[in-house]
């Protein structure tokens, strides 16, 4: 249950909706909760019809489902789940490399291995927040050389929902993989093969392995 707190009753959807999609993010809005929204209407402080639309965009994001006369289910991401957005994500992201890969020059790639040390440093144990940040700055340096909006926007649409319901740390052992798979892509946008980049990013870093199944199933 949320915390009770007054916001502006001019609050608009957006607002709203980054509202909610915070507090599922930090748990205060459980997976599989049913939320009752006349309730929610009053500790918001806010009229049925600004909810409803951030509801509804929050369902088209993947984050809810909207169940008549019931209210709204806050969603649970399965091990299938996760696992499907990982291969959505891996396959357009692969395809972002071969469009971009002649403008990731010397500066990006330097950029990219100082923000990989800076991940390993942090740590998802010890900051998930600030590390789900570097790793999102690292893969942004060839994203944003994208002009395909619409392909960046799913991207960052599933890695938001990733970053809300996935287990949030998975280990030190994690982390070096992740780090070692990095310096991997690193080297082979050094060498030069805008192929071997994408069939890497899509068929080994952006596959979950069978390995932390368990982890997901029990967090």
């Amino acid at each position: 249950m949320l915390n009770s707190f007054t916001i502006n009753r001019n609050l608009v959807r957006d607002q709203l909706y980054e509202h909610l999609r915070e507090q599922i993010g930090l748990g205060k809005m459980v997976p599989g909760n049913i939320v009752n929204t006349k309730q929610l209407m009053k500790d918001l402080n806010v009229s049925q019809t600004p909810l409803r639309e951030a509801f509804l965009k929050l369902q088209a994001d993947g984050f809810v489902t909207v169940l008549p006369q019931r209210g709204v289910k806050i969603n649970v991401l399965t091990w299938k789940d996760i696992k499907e957005i990982y291969e959505i994500i891996g396959g357009l992201e692969s395809r972002v490399i071969i469009s971009v890969f002649n403008k990731i020059g010397p500066n990006r790639i330097e950029k990219m291995t100082k923000i990989n040390e800076q991940m390993f440093s942090a740590g998802s144990t010890e900051n998930y927040s600030k590390y789900y940040d570097l790793n999102i700055a690292f893969h942004n340096i060839h994203l944003e050389l994208s002009d395909n909006v619409r392909i960046v926007e799913l991207i960052n649409k599933h890695r938001s929902i990733l970053f809300h319901f996935a287990k949030r740390d998975y280990g030190r052992k994690w982390e070096k993989e992740n780090y070692d798979e990095h310096l991997e892509l690193i080297k082979l946008f050094e060498k030069g093969n805008a192929n071997q980049a994408a069939d890497f990013i899509r068929d080994v870093h952006l596959t979950l392995k069978p390995e932390y199944q368990a982890l997901v199933d029990n967090k």
